[in-house]
């Protein structure tokens, strides 16, 4: 793949990541400016991820007729737009109506760049090529957390959304300069969209147990990232945004691991095994996460994450492997069912945490955990 299209990519990807994740460690912050509690201001996050479970499918579908360059200029320019009507609402249930607009266009935007990269690259090189999209994935969240809850700090939480909506903007000219109308190539058979050819790829097996086993991931994840800053101001009532954004630090584990995850699928052996290894150093930091030292959780944070993106790099890799035809689809239906374990863990462990307590909440993740890695088993060690 050129550089100059890659390079469009990443910009494109990191923005649009960010919009995703920044206003997570602003819950808390977000719930006092509208008086709302942890469940409802939590919603921000769920409402956002529930487009990003069924879109996907659809974008893939329409990527058939619409190319990936003009899906994501047309979504970028109504994200940008959609983001800084964020920043003027006054009411926490308007936010979160536009946040679930904004999943659908999320999610054109993420399905449209795994489409291009595997159309761009020959098959031996597209799991390099997925790793580092992962990577620049890892830096985006980072970079919506860390810098939204900076400015947060100092400006004030709509100024995070408008500074985004600006910065979205600039997609539009960078995309439109560096990246080349490709077209899917064109299918025959008239089958191709019904309903049937759809629950095939969702259930092949091999691709079904990379589809639950990512749900169960992101679920884990989805359930710690968006509640540990009520964890942390319940340990430290005075603890900052500042600080809530930099516990996510330990994102930057991930970025390294997402650039040698081809170097560590060789030296462990195979995909399987190294998804095995990533699902028990996840489920060790989780645990891990049930002590209430703030420090101990900041530094657990580059272990957990290590293993999270660990787990997406290979399994995303390992599926556009194993994938001859269909691509759009099939990477539409593991962005699915990625972002399904979103909706449900950013919100249905914070009525665990709620009515029983943090350490009730790590055992349910670890079961999701333990979910996730009995999925794994079942693959075979051959891509």
């Amino acid at each position: 793949m050129p550089i100059k299209d890659f390079l469009a990519i990443i910009y494109t990807t990191i923005l649009t990541i960010s919009a995703l994740h920044m206003p997570q460690p602003l819950l808390p912050l977000l719930g006092n400016s509208f008086k709302v509690e942890m469940d409802t201001v939590s919603l921000i996050m769920s409402a956002t991820f529930i487009p990003l479970t069924v879109i996907p499918v659809i974008s893939g579908i329409l990527l058939n007729f619409l190319p990936p360059k003009g899906m994501i200029l047309l979504a970028a320019t109504v994200h940008s737009f959609v983001v800084f009507s964020i920043s003027m609402a006054e009411n926490v249930y308007l936010v979160i109506l536009l946040r679930f607009i904004e999943g659908f266009l999320i999610s054109a935007i993420l399905t449209s760049n795994t489409t291009y990269i595997s159309l761009k690259s020959v098959k031996e090189r597209v799991p390099v090529f997925m790793s580092y999209y992962i990577a620049f994935t890892i830096i985006g969240g980072l970079s919506g957390r860390v810098f939204g809850s900076m400015i947060a700090n100092y400006f004030g939480w709509r100024t995070c959304f408008q500074i985004m909506s600006i910065s979205l903007l600039l997609v539009l000219p960078i995309v439109y300069y560096l990246m080349e109308d490709l077209k899917l190539p064109k299918i025959e058979q008239k089958n191709y969209f019904s309903f049937k050819k759809f629950k095939s790829i969702i259930f092949d097996k091999r691709n079904f147990y990379i589809y639950t086993a990512v749900f169960c991931l992101f679920f884990v994840f989805s359930g710690i990232t968006n509640f540990l800053p009520f964890r942390i101001k319940s340990i430290n009532k005075e603890a900052s945004e500042m600080l809530i954004g930099f516990i996510y630090s330990g994102y930057i584990t991930g970025v390294f691991i997402s650039f040698i995850a081809t170097k560590i699928i060789k030296l462990i052996g195979n995909e399987k095994k190294t998804m095995l290894a990533g699902f028990a150093a996840y489920g060790f930091f989780l645990l891990i996460m049930s002590i209430p030292d703030i420090s101990l959780i900041f530094i657990t944070m580059f272990g957990f994450c290590s293993g999270m993106f660990l787990i997406h790099s290979v399994a995303s890799g390992y599926l556009n492997k194993i994938t001859t035809m269909q691509k759009s689809l099939v990477n539409g239906a593991y962005i699915a069912f990625y972002y399904s374990g979103g909706v449900l863990g950013s919100y249905l462990p914070g009525i665990v945490y709620k009515n029983f307590g943090w350490q009730s909440f790590i055992i349910s993740l670890f079961i999701l955990v333990v979910a996730g890695f009995f999925m794994v088993t079942k693959l075979s060690d051959h891509a």
